[in-house]
């Protein structure tokens, strides 16, 4: 894996614990079996970038599909520490096998495109250093963070990671980028969150309120994490298109 360039870093948490704001409307079992759905749809997405390997880092057994096994390493964590525990065990691999950069991606952001983050890593090209991130929505997460060298800064993902990583990078004094990529911005959180994605999903089958690009690569695989939310809602008043 040496000759590669980007390390995509994947922390993945208990499924069982996951997703605890959606409680009042979708069972452990519906949030557990989201959250496996998103995640093989991330790695779906993710082993077609070229010049990059995806780091998995969690508890979980995850069956990596047979076309995406040379590009996935799966590191376990030990324990349920938190996301920014998981980048350094990440870290660690990434330095003894000298990549370029690392994005650390949560599993959690369903409209996410291959387009878009081929462009940010086209971006890190043409910089020696550089810290680059979308914001969520309400601008107090860190949705994408590249880290250029990754060893640049450490992580901060406890309260308001926006703010936190954006002041480190002011601090150090490196080049920094923001990305304001609306499907990048577009995570599953609370209630409010699935409505949007669903509505832009949904949006993204007709020609007349999304670009031919936008729709093509929403669409260009089965997205299951979305399917399986529509089928959930599709006869429940929470949620109307």
């Amino acid at each position: 894996m040496s000759n590669t360039r980007t390390a995509i870093i994947i922390p993945i948490k208990r499924f069982e614990k996951s997703k605890t704001r959606l409680s009042g409307f979708l069972s452990q079992e519906q949030r557990a079996w989201l959250c496996h759905l998103m995640v093989n749809d991330l790695i779906e997405k993710m082993s077609e970038l070229e010049e990059s390997n995806l780091f998995l880092v969690t508890n979980e057994i995850i069956p990596i599909p047979e076309k995406s096994k040379e590009k996935v390493v799966v590191l376990f964590e030990g324990r349920n520490s938190g996301v920014n525990d998981a980048v350094k065990i990440a870290d660690c691999y990434i330095e003894k096998n000298k990549f370029d950069s690392s994005i650390v991606i949560p599993i959690d952001i369903p409209l996410l495109t291959l387009r878009e983050i081929k462009e940010i890593i086209s971006f890190a090209h043409n910089h020696r250093e550089i810290i680059g991130m979308v914001p969520s929505n309400r601008f107090d997460g860190t949705n994408i963070l590249l880290r250029k060298p990754h060893s640049i800064i450490d992580t901060s993902y406890d309260d308001n990671s926006f703010f936190n990583h954006f002041k480190k990078a002011l601090d150090i004094g490196v080049s920094l980028k923001i990305f304001y990529h609306e499907n990048l911005k577009m995570d599953i959180d609370t209630i409010d969150d699935v409505m949007l994605a669903l509505k832009k999903y949904h949006l993204a089958s007709s020609t007349t309120k999304m670009g031919i690009l936008e729709q093509k690569e929403i669409h260009k695989s089965e997205n299951k994490s979305i399917e399986y939310l529509s089928n959930i809602f599709q006869n429940r008043d929470e949620l109307c298109y």
